[in-house]
């Protein structure tokens, strides 16, 4: 089989921005439907006006969004994006932590991405992971997959984002040909624990094919990739764009930017823009009052959501989070690229691969950091770290 890379080759990864555009839409869409509210009696009234009756710590309400593939794509339940999103309850504050699909998860021996997937009934023991590695409590939780993102931002016209930076991608993967050789003869090789690829050009007929059994093939690193025809050439410029769906999805999955665009940290702001327009847009009045888009925007969601959320606190969400003032959004990322990250690179020879693990291998500094950059002065009680 064709390799496949850890960053940019599998089959269109699920975004942040995509999990709140649909989340938060959701919450606008079911406000219109009051019944369970109504037919719960005055209890659920009165949590209605008075803002209360959702959970919370510390007078803070934590969110799970998960984001996968879907049916259809590679690891269709693999969490390609995870951020917890705490909201304060008057929703005069929300941190968004954005979780790296490569942490390391000691006693699930599987990465953190990995933890839906394998789980049978995968909202509540994600929450208990997450919360165990994070010390802080879920509340609730929200896994939506890609199929019909493109569709629901085009149904609200498209967001409008200013582009901080202009930048060019040459290796933004191309639909349907991850796995394609072009042209390369593909060897999987284990080696000290490590599953290395090595590529050497393919042969078209029997005298070549003898002289090319002998040549020595090329181990695949980031820098000599050939698989050219694997990708296509993306192009942003500064300022203000109007983006419909599938350009808003580029925009966000980008990889290999130039002008300092192809972090985790810049693909990690871009989503956050993403984010906030899709917020406003979905929220606006000529989206609300507009019962066809509201219909089709229901019918896109369609499977795509899963929650453990219930249909009387779905009202209480869609009261608090139009509240949410977007400069009170703090962002707090874990790049393992930054000097100052809470995390490191494991031993890819220990974990056979890529993996995050905290630096110093204190799970509990890991803990305290979020904890601390959450609550601010209102610190959560440490929960157990991972063993």
């Amino acid at each position: 089989m064709p390799p496949q890379k850890r960053n940019g080759n599998r089959s269109l990864k699920i975004f942040a921005f995509a999990t709140i555009l649909f989340f938060v839409a959701l919450f606008a869409i079911k406000f219109f439907h009051l019944s369970p509210l109504l037919l719960g009696g005055p209890k659920s009234v009165v949590q209605f006006l008075t803002n209360s009756g959702l959970k919370s710590d510390n007078n803070r309400i934590n969110i799970l969004l998960l984001g996968v593939g879907g049916e259809g794509h590679e690891g269709p339940y693999l969490t390609d994006t995870m951020i917890i999103a705490s909201v304060d309850k008057d929703g005069r504050d929300v941190a968004l932590i954005s979780i790296p699909r490569d942490i390391w998860v000691p006693d699930k021996k599987e990465k953190i991405n990995a933890v839906y997937a394998s789980s049978k009934n995968g909202l509540k023991p994600t929450e208990q992971t997450i919360s165990k590695v994070f010390g802080i409590p879920i509340h609730y939780a929200i896994r939506i997959d890609f199929s019909g993102f493109e569709k629901a931002v085009n149904l609200v016209d498209g967001l409008d984002i200013n582009v901080d930076n202009s930048f060019t991608d040459y290796k933004y993967p191309i639909e349907g040909k991850e796995n394609d050789t072009c042209g390369y003869e593909i060897e999987n090789k284990l080696e000290n624990g490590i599953l290395n690829v090595y590529f050497k050009q393919a042969t078209s007929s029997a005298t070549t094919a003898a002289k090319s059994a002998t040549a020595s093939a090329t181990l695949l690193k980031e820098e000599n990739d050939p698989f050219i025809c694997r990708y296509e050439t993306l192009s942003f410029t500064k300022g203000q764009t109007h983006m419909d769906g599938k350009t808003a999805l580029k925009f966000v999955r980008s990889r290999h930017g130039d002008n300092d665009e192809g972090s985790d940290f810049a693909r990690s702001a871009r989503q956050e823009k993403v984010l906030l327009a899709s917020r406003q847009k979905v929220l606006s009045v000529g989206t609300l009052t507009n019962p066809k888009k509201i219909l089709d925007l229901t019918t896109t969601f369609g499977s795509s959501v899963d929650t453990d959320i219930t249909s009387y606190e779905i009202p209480l969400f869609a009261k608090l989070f139009p509240k949410v003032d977007q400069n009170a959004v703090r962002k707090i990322t874990l790049d393992a690229g930054n000097p100052d990250s809470r995390l490191e690179v494991g031993d890819p020879q220990t974990y056979r691969g890529y993996v995050l693990l905290p630096k110093g291998g204190s799970w509990q500094d890991l803990a305290d950091y979020i904890q601390g950059e959450v609550f601010k002065t209102v610190q959560s009680p440490s929960s157990p770290s991972p063993k």
